[in-house]
């Protein structure tokens, strides 16, 4: 584990967010989650048997809805992307700025921002 961050020498060095964890520090971190909260995080690719897999993927997407391939990667959501959430909802994307994203439910084309739906992504 860290026991120290790396500072960047300015002035703004301090206001910067810490490094990304390493692999073994996020496998540390999962570990502490099951635990202490009894969370399992796995990553799929780690789970070999193909039934356990659709198994726990088929929990996730109930729980927290389905993954698109938009929300697969770590790049903000474009225009006319649709999100499905597995609530019976699906929202498109419909205008994207630096700071967020709205959308429009398609049942009755109400706007909210992503942020407002918790399914906000960096």
């Amino acid at each position: 584990m860290r026991t120290h961050s790396i500072s960047i020498p300015c002035a703004l060095g301090r206001l910067a967010p810490a490094s990304p964890a390493s692999s073994d520090e996020l496998r540390a971190m999962r570990a502490a989650a099951w635990h202490k909260q009894g969370i399992v995080v796995v990553p799929l690719e780690d789970i070999y048997d193909d039934w356990d897999r659709a198994f726990l993927t088929g929990i996730a997407t109930k729980l927290y809805g389905a993954r698109t391939a938009a929300s697969r990667k770590s790049t903000p959501w474009s225009e006319g992307e649709v999100i499905d959430r597995g609530d019976g909802e699906t929202w498109t994307v419909v205008a994207t700025t630096a700071k967020s994203i709205t959308v429009q439910r398609d049942r009755d084309g109400a706007l909210a921002t992503l942020g407002q739906l918790g399914e906000a992504r960096p």
